[in-house]
């Protein structure tokens, strides 16, 4: 397992920024998402390059914080994309919106996945958070 973390900062109020990320269940704000679906506390997502459907479990969910974390609901077989024996038993992220002043946010996304996974996944959480401060203006 590795851990990464990935972050920008959005000339924007933390509340602003928090009211487009803190649905769980909608997750627009990230490219190339087909679908979310949020059945419970599990979201299934469909984006354009998989073959699969990914599902989230939501952990933690503190709006006072502005803060959310989630995990993965069941292991995938990455076999087709990596080769023979590249299960993800682990995709656990943590995403939060602190406040910088009263017109700035810092918006952290930190991951936990297998090793064979980390930068992939490092680099399509930094290009999603660059496209929500695009989205915002900020």
């Amino acid at each position: 397992m590795q851990k990464r973390h990935a972050e920008t900062v959005i000339d924007k109020p933390a509340d602003v920024v928090w009211a487009r990320v803190r649905d769980f269940g909608d997750i627009t704000w990230i490219p190339n998402t087909e679908s979310c679906v949020l059945e419970g506390d599990e979201r299934r997502v469909s984006k354009e390059a998989w073959d699969f459907d990914l599902v989230q479990r939501l952990v933690n969910h503190d709006d006072a914080a502005r803060t959310y974390s989630y995990s993965l609901a069941h292991p995938l077989d990455f076999s087709v994309f990596f080769g023979p024996d590249h299960m993800v038993n682990v995709i656990d992220g943590t995403i939060a919106v602190i406040p910088q002043g009263d017109s700035a946010s810092l918006v952290t996304w930190d991951i936990e996945t297998e090793d064979f996974m980390i930068e992939g996944t490092h680099k399509e959480y930094q290009a999603a958070l660059e496209s929500l401060k695009a989205q915002l203006g900020g």
